[in-house]
């Protein structure tokens, strides 16, 4: 009885913990969209999963959001633009894997810097049987993911009980 319990207990929490799965990344983090901003340093300090928000922040009429192709990056071109931001307060939902590029469209900023792209990777979905992950690195990303921890832990008492 108590392992029913126990088994109940650890599916709610899964459940529960399934929305929160995605994140809302800000862009520069605390500096946002800014020219001060080392992107490169940003990306690598984050993890970017189908479902995820990109959050650009920044003064309106001082920079843009342009997501761009491969070709439109390397060229700070938004000659071909898959789409352009300038609210001040972008979010930019990343509803499928594989690579997207951003830059500032204002000025010269594309050139000094501000641009980057991501790779977004597939939702991960985790059978009752599956292992849980292996820990993170001992510097967790900046966007954070409790969530996911919580997941596996679930699965993993979930297991137990078999």
């Amino acid at each position: 009885m108590a392992s029913k319990s126990l088994l109940i207990v650890a599916v709610a929490v899964l459940f529960a913990a399934a929305p929160a799965l995605a994140a809302d990344l800000v862009v520069g983090d605390d500096k946002g969209w800014d020219l001060e901003v080392d992107y490169d340093e940003w990306v690598d300090g984050n993890q970017f999963i189908v479902g995820d928000r990109l959050v650009f922040k920044y003064t309106k009429g001082n920079h843009s959001v342009v997501e761009a192709t491969a070709a439109g990056f390397a060229a700070c071109s938004d000659a071909n633009s898959l789409a352009t931001w300038s609210s001040g307060d972008d979010r930019v939902p990343l509803s499928g894997s594989g690579q997207r590029w951003f830059f500032s469209g204002v000025g010269k900023d594309c050139g000094q810097g501000m641009r980057f792209n991501v790779t977004v990777l597939p939702v991960v979905k985790l059978s009752p049987s599956a292992s849980p992950p292996p820990p993170p690195p001992s510097s967790a990303p900046s966007g954070g993911r409790v969530a996911p921890a919580l997941a596996a832990a679930a699965v993993a008492a979930a297991a137990l009980l078999f």
